[in-house]
């Protein structure tokens, strides 16, 4: 009979896709799961989120759908150095939003934000029931900005590309039951502060000018608390409450800001998420899934680019695993979110967004040896 231990090693790892919009822009809710994993392992995987967030203007009627869909990959690699410590190395997309406005007033607008990480973390145990892990990571974070913002004109007002690398860490901890497959580990991701140095590009009546700009980018800090217990043999639950520090964070081009009144997007307050799954194993190579989670509404301001806040979701999917090492996952989310309706800029009526949700999927596949 296939052990328990093996069941218990391919559910420790699920990560039920939290990459349907959540709070901001985040999308895979940057786990670092891997980095328990029993001897050496690898594992590459890719998502996909399909949204629908429509909305309209009384100047210009519907929008249509302004999210687009988004593709990522993700990797990771883990090995024991000794008995006590053990290493992983992790390339993963935490952050991504694409937003296209194709129809209404504010048809040509765009915004591509988009950051990829790639984390080395080092885990030392003290024991079998203590450890801590942290390390450096390197993020890459990407702005495409453009759009004419008022509908009426001819060539785009307005365009920025920018691209910035920049160093933080990753730090945790982990107190565990090895006994009983109890786990509760803590990690803290730190922010990013991008110094950005380019060019903010306007049309005129005399052709494009290109102004000088300098200011911040960030990505924020954010907290994950991950729980683990079983409730039978054949039933593992897991916890997460993911808390983000959006409050503050903004992309703000000084002359974007002088020309419009407002920063491309501001968020104001910052998100906790709630998810729970629950895994079960159905045989000896198979294991299932559900999962949901809860995101409150912050009580945002809608900008042009942020019209969603908070939401629920609902998922689940299957695992399966062979005696030879080879695991493979599906997993599938739907999540409903909640719509900002106001001003989108000054001096605009309100626009109203009441048709927001997503689906999500993914598929990862890992090997143990």
């Amino acid at each position: 009979m296939r052990s328990l231990r093996a069941f218990f090693c391919a559910t420790t790892v699920i990560v039920a896709p939290s990459l349907s919009h959540a709070g901001g822009f985040d999308l895979t809710g940057q786990p670092i799961n891997i980095i328990f994993e029993e001897g050496n392992y690898i594992e590459g995987g890719a998502g996909l989120v399909t949204a629908n967030t429509e909305g309209s203007n009384p100047l210009g009627g519907a929008f249509g759908n302004i999210a687009d869909d988004i593709t990522f990959f993700t990797l990771g690699a883990k090995t024991d150095f000794t008995d006590r410590l053990s290493g992983a190395v992790i390339y993963d997309t935490p952050f991504l939003r694409e937003t296209t406005y194709e129809e209404g007033v504010f048809t040509g607008t765009s915004a591509d934000v988009e950051a990829n990480t790639l984390t080395a973390v080092a885990r030392f145990k003290f024991n079998e029931n203590f450890s801590i892990y942290g390390g450096p990571r390197l993020q890459n974070s990407s702005v495409d900005l453009q759009g004419p913002f008022v509908q009426g004109t001819t060539l785009p007002t307005f365009e920025i590309e920018l691209n910035e690398v920049d160093l933080g860490y990753v730090a945790g901890f982990a107190a565990e039951i090895p006994k009983y497959k109890i786990r509760a580990a803590v990690t803290y991701n730190s922010e990013f502060t991008h110094d950005v140095d380019t060019q903010e590009i306007f049309a005129t009546p005399q052709g494009p000018v290109a102004l000088p700009s300098r200011f911040e980018l960030e990505t924020p800090q954010s907290v994950n608390v991950d729980l683990q217990a079983p409730i039978t043999t054949s039933t593992l639950v897991r916890a997460n409450i993911r808390w983000v520090d959006w409050g503050g964070v903004n992309l703000t081009p000084p002359n974007f800001l002088a020309s419009q009144g407002r920063p491309v997007v501001e968020y104001t307050e910052d998100t906790i998420t709630y998810r729970l799954t629950v895994a079960q194993r159905i045989n000896e190579n198979f294991s299932g899934f559900i999962t949901g989670s809860y995101e409150e509404d912050g009580g945002e301001e809608i900008s042009l680019f942020k019209v969603v806040d908070g939401g629920f979701s609902i998922g689940g999917g299957i695992v399966y695993q062979n005696e030879d090492g080879l695991r493979l996952q599906f997993a599938g989310e739907y999540r409903k979110l909640n719509g900002i309706d106001g001003a989108q800029l000054p001096g605009l009526p309100s626009s109203t967004f009441d048709d927001t949700d997503a689906l999500a999927f993914s598929f990862k596949v890992g090997y143990s040896f």
